[in-house]
């Protein structure tokens, strides 16, 4: 995502920089994120991630109407 400000695309107000939390066990929040691929089932983690591509995903939210625009353009683990 940028620092520079952005107008939003349904009303022209200003959009503001946030994530999307994906709740884990207990307190854990975590940022969600985009994986390549199709999901494949886990039996102990839920989803295969190991060898794929993982992007953390940026949302930005409108200070007007409330749209969300996210972003996965910063890539949190390499292919292995």
């Amino acid at each position: 995502m940028s620092d520079k400000a952005i107008a939003c695309v349904k009303c022209g107000k200003n959009m503001e920089p946030g994530f999307i939390a994906d709740h884990g066990d207990g307190m854990t929040v975590w940022c969600c994120s985009w994986v390549e691929g199709t999901p494949e089932r886990s039996f102990f983690t839920g989803h295969k991630t190991r060898g794929k591509r993982l992007y953390a995903v940026g949302t930005m939210r409108c200070t007007g109407c409330g749209f969300l625009e996210s972003y996965a353009n910063v890539q949190v683990s390499p292919k292995k």
